[in-house]
């Protein structure tokens, strides 16, 4: 996939593509690692518990209508808010731990049963009753997770491949309300989303079970297609950013233009 960008702005709905190749794709994580060294030679280290994700993005000769986009977006001309992006080198748009079966969970269960955390941090289900059991998987920031206009959404979990249980896409509009829903099928549920859909949630019909078994790995993507057979990538997740950087330098009729974006967790910026 090249190096392409999806933002959106306040208020949802405004998801678009910059199809143009960045000239420039940097996706490095600053991960706040501060080193400590003892009298007697130890070195001990600290770091950021969850370190906020960076990306920079440049483009030459953008087309005017994409740099016109970009550049409000930078200006806030929209208003204040972060952006989603969708990071075109990442494969799955779930959280780390939500594409694991771990915590920090983000996963709830809905019905009958009981979602427990072992040990180790790895999620399981248990005492769940056949079409009365969900698992919901719960996006950081939005309502759920950005969706395009025409571009199918896909998802499949462990569980939905080998453990008898069916994946689900809900969709919704910009406002929360429900508009569709697609499956449950199994091992992978594929859409394009309807008309009037902001946001898809991925969710899992659970069969029965009896002992206890681990939720596993899943995988939620826009655009390209799941193979039910392939690995489940590490959750790159789906990111609110705001910009903390651009540069706009005209070269009539395009435009040379760069963004850097920095996550935020809580309050929009």
């Amino acid at each position: 996939m090249s190096a392409r960008a999806f933002a959106v702005d306040r208020p949802p709905g405004a998801l678009r593509e910059i199809p143009d190749t960045a000239t420039e794709f940097d996706r490095s994580v600053s991960l706040g690692v501060q080193e400590f060294a003892s009298l007697a030679g130890g070195v001990t280290t600290t770091r950021l518990a969850t370190p906020p994700r960076r990306l920079t993005l440049s483009w030459s000769a953008l087309l005017p209508d994409h740099a016109r986009w970009l550049d409000a977006l930078a200006r806030r001309a929209h208003g204040p808010g972060p952006l989603a992006v969708l990071d075109p080198a990442g494969d799955n748009l779930l959280e780390a731990g939500q594409s694991l079966g771990r915590t920090p969970r983000r996963i709830s269960l809905a019905g009958w049963g009981a979602l427990a955390e072992r040990a180790d941090g790895t999620l399981t289900v248990t005492d769940t009753r056949d079409n009365s059991s969900q698992l919901y998987y719960l996006p950081p920031y939005w309502a759920g997770w950005p969706v395009l206009p025409g571009v199918p959404v896909s998802f499949t979990s462990d569980l939905t491949r080998s453990g008898g249980a069916r994946a689900v896409l809900d969709f919704w509009d910009g406002a929360g309300t429900f508009l569709d829903s697609v499956g449950p099928v199994s091992p992978v549920a594929t859409a394009v989303p309807p008309a009037g859909a902001v946001f898809a949630s991925p969710k899992v019909w659970l069969p029965a079970l009896t002992t206890p078994t681990p939720v596993g790995g899943a995988l939620l993507r826009l655009g390209e297609p799941v193979d039910a057979a392939e690995p489940i990538p590490v959750g790159d997740g789906c990111p609110a950013m705001t910009v903390t950087g651009y540069a706009d330098r005209p070269r009539l009729p395009h435009r040379d233009l760069s963004l850097t974006l920095v996550e935020v967790r809580r309050a929009p910026s």
